[in-house]
């Protein structure tokens, strides 16, 4: 649901905490852009709140009584698909698994709880106020959750085991968990590349969404550890918190630098340095998200004479990321969803 300009961001917050309920209400409230369209004690309570006040944006828990969040968020993309919905959920390491449920079931993102809400405020309330916005300029009935809900677990091929003389980079943000598992379930484990996976998302989520893409796809999918070797049908995945680079001995590294636009891991520190390693056996592709991460590492790709896809507009959830590289020249083919792995496929074999 795309928002207009001079309109305030309607947000609707369900919560079973009164507590919780008033510190987001506070945080939104202090943002002239947004007001509070309503608030609801679980999710029974919030389909009557979304029918009636029409929100914007959703946040929602997941453990609530009476209906909880995930069979809320099931609810509300049945009774409408252009509402998104961002999950607020306390959830850590152990639990982040039930948050991958609720992205599948049509939550568009997340944002944990977890102590920060109240430890580090002013950085939460940030997080929040661009986590709202992107999510006011989505385009969240694309994500068909029917459709990765259908995707089940493989058994693994052994193909040609080695080290990879190809690279497949994918970098994705907003959107980027149910749009990445719908790819890698399409790739064939005994592609002649590695493949390198940068999403941006905290530390405390990476190890169960490699754990997740592993499930579904015949390549070996794990999250990086640093000396971690590129091999063929092996799947890296960055570290929250890292960025991941790749080193003269086709290993990757991994290093707390500085965020490069605002973000830690970021596609572009992969991108480049596939690009210096890799040259022309490096393929790029750029998926769904906001802001310009990647663009540049496009570009450094196609310079050096790899090859570089991006997200077409009509079905990026958010089409931000795509849209910068495709300003800024660094992309030879845009395409729909559903033609990015086959695309993927020619690009390596050719």
């Amino acid at each position: 649901m795309s928002v207009a300009g001079s309109e305030k961001i309607k947000v609707l917050i369900i919560n079973d905490s009164l507590t919780v309920r008033m510190i987001l209400s506070e945080m939104v409230l202090a943002n002239k852009n947004m007001h509070i369209s309503g608030t609801a004690r679980d999710g029974l309570e919030g389909l009557s709140k979304l029918k009636l006040e029409k929100p914007d944006v959703i946040l929602v828990d997941l453990e609530m009584p009476n209906m909880d969040g995930l069979t809320f968020i099931q609810n509300a993309v049945a009774y409408d698909k252009t509402v998104p919905i961002i999950v607020t959920s306390s959830y850590s390491q152990e639990g982040s698994r039930v948050i991958f449920d609720a992205l599948e079931a049509g939550a568009l993102d997340f944002i944990s709880l977890a102590d920060s809400i109240v430890e580090n405020k002013l950085h939460f309330q940030e997080e929040l106020f661009s986590k709202i916005e992107t999510a006011s300029k989505s385009n969240p009935e694309v994500l068909i959750p029917e459709k990765i809900l259908s995707i089940k677990p493989v058994k693994k091929t052994k193909g040609k085991a080695g080290t990879a003389t190809k690279i497949i980079v994918i970098g994705a943000s907003t959107g980027g968990p149910k749009t990445l598992c719908d790819i890698v379930s399409k790739l064939p484990g005994d592609l002649p590349a590695g493949l390198l996976i940068i999403q941006h998302m905290p530390s405390n989520f990476t190890t169960k969404f490699a754990q997740r893409l592993d499930e579904i796809s015949e390549f070996s999918i794990s999250e990086a550890k640093d000396g971690d070797a590129i091999q063929i049908g092996k799947g890296l995945l960055a570290p929250g918190d890292y960025h991941m680079e790749i080193n003269s001995s086709q290993c990757v590294t991994l290093n707390k630098e500085h965020k490069r636009f605002g973000v830690r891991p970021a596609v572009n520190v992969s991108m480049i340095t596939a690009s210096e390693i890799y040259g022309e056996n490096a393929v790029g592709v750029l998926l769904t998200g906001m802001g310009q991460d990647g663009a540049f590492g496009m570009k450094m790709i196609r310079k050096r004479g790899g090859q570089t896809i991006a997200q077409d507009e009509a079905t990026s959830i958010v089409y931000g990321m795509p849209k910068a590289a495709k300003d800024l020249d660094a992309v030879d083919k845009i395409l729909p969803l559903d033609q990015i792995p086959a695309e993927i496929v020619r690009m390596v074999t050719a």
